[in-house]
């Protein structure tokens, strides 16, 4: 397998991941996010076909690590839309905030397996490749952070002039 082939699966099952939890999730506002989050990994998967094929896949050599690599989206593998270690959230409940923490874990298990992958690749261009969508997946994680921190204000935040922040003069 090389980093093309590593990538594009990688991407085709990140979308199929969001589009099924979006399918499952019974909020509206949830689903946007999920399928907008599906249509980003399709357009990635689409700039990496068109990569490989200005590219060739024939200057790109086999890579072992990549076949030992885990790709998190791989729904085949992991049947549970969260781990289960002691460090994990929640375990996925029908709340947005269990929903989005769980994208946010897959996000940045993505972007991990980029960023290894870029440290054993080999050529320039695989590295080059691998960073950009590094990125790509760093953006995702900031926006569902982002998300997650909107969502708990508003779970925890308390407006009364009781809890006034505002410094003594």
């Amino acid at each position: 397998m090389n980093v093309f082939d590593f990538a594009l699966k990688m991407e085709a099952d990140g979308e199929k991941y969001y589009r099924e939890m979006a399918v499952e999730t019974k909020y509206e506002e949830l689903k946007v996010v999920l399928n907008g989050l599906a249509d980003d990994e399709q357009r990635h998967y689409k700039i990496l076909q068109k990569l490989q094929n200005r590219n060739g896949n024939s200057h790109f050599e086999t890579d072992t690590a990549l076949s030992k690599a885990e790709n998190g989206f791989e729904l085949g593998k992991k049947k549970t839309f969260m781990t289960k270690d002691k460090d994990s959230i929640v375990k996925l409940k029908a709340e947005q905030l269990d929903v989005y923490r769980a994208a946010l874990r897959k996000e940045e298990e993505s972007i991990q397996t980029y960023k290894k992958l870029k440290e054993t690749a080999e050529q320039q261009t695989e590295k080059d490749i691998l960073e950009k969508i590094g990125h790509e997946e760093e953006r995702h994680a900031e926006v569902l952070d982002n998300i997650i921190q909107m969502l708990n204000n508003a779970n925890e935040w308390v407006e009364s002039a009781e809890f006034n922040h505002t410094k003594p003069y």
